[in-house]
């Protein structure tokens, strides 16, 4: 197992930048057994596994090339970690290869910016038994640290597409879910295949989109309410979409 004491060591800038990353990168971060465990069962690809000098137990994954495992100081350990808790290791991964689903039922993120949302909505994707998460230009990055934490290694397990449009998506009919003015989501036949639409926490969906959809469904919603977190909303849509 290889050592590192200095905070200016290349794999101590990496880690830093993986921890803030500033655009999309070819490698993300895991952090914690639980989600280095995910990784491992779920075959990602780990270029480097880091323990705490305290850590016990560090896996060893076969892997092609094989992973480094280094080991460093605890106190640098919890200044690159994000958690306020860390549990002492991390990893460094390989972004999945992208390709479009081609079938089945699939969630749509279009412009979801909250990244704790997006991995919350990869949750219920792979909970409900649909095909894959579309995450289109303009949503959080699906391997960020917040996205995958809040996957609770979901976008480890579920095919995820990233793309600039639609295009990839040519066959599938689509379904735009909006706050109001929708067709009640349970009364809608979810004859797959089947891509249904999710907005920005805000902004929802603009015209250009909306205009290449089939369907507009909604969630009836009583009291004075306007609209459901996104998430929460995904949940109620895919389960019933992939029930029927």
């Amino acid at each position: 197992m290889k050592h590192i004491d200095s905070p200016n060591n290349p794999l101590v800038k990496t880690l830093r930048r993986l921890a803030h990353p500033r655009k999309r990168e070819p490698q993300f971060l895991l952090e914690g057994r639980k989600l280095v465990d995910a990784a491992i069962s779920s075959q990602t690809r780990l270029d480097t596994i880091v323990v705490s000098s305290s850590y016990e137990d560090a896996p060893t994954p076969d892997g092609v090339p094989p992973v480094e495992l280094v080991e460093m100081p605890d106190a640098l350990f919890r200044q690159l970690s994000t958690l306020e808790s860390p549990d002492g290791i991390l990893a460094i991964a390989a972004r999945p290869e992208s390709r479009a689903p081609s079938s089945g039922i699939v969630a749509v993120a279009a412009g979801i910016q909250d990244p704790g949302n997006l991995g919350a909505i990869a949750r219920v994707v792979e909970a409900s038994g649909a095909s894959a998460l579309v995450v289109l230009k303009g949503s959080a990055d699906p391997f960020g640290p917040k996205a995958v934490r809040g996957s609770m290694g979901s976008v480890l397990r579920v095919p995820v597409y990233e793309a600039s449009s639609m295009d990839g998506l040519a066959g599938f009919r689509k379904a735009a879910l909006l706050p109001q003015g929708g067709a009640d989501y349970r009364s809608v036949r979810w004859t797959p295949p089947l891509a249904v639409i999710f907005g920005g926490e805000s902004a929802g969906l603009d015209d250009a989109t909306l205009s290449r959809c089939d369907l507009r469904v909604s969630i009836p919603m009583q009291g004075a309410i306007e609209s459901l977190n996104v998430a929460t909303a995904a949940a109620l849509v895919l389960f019933e979409a992939t029930r029927r």
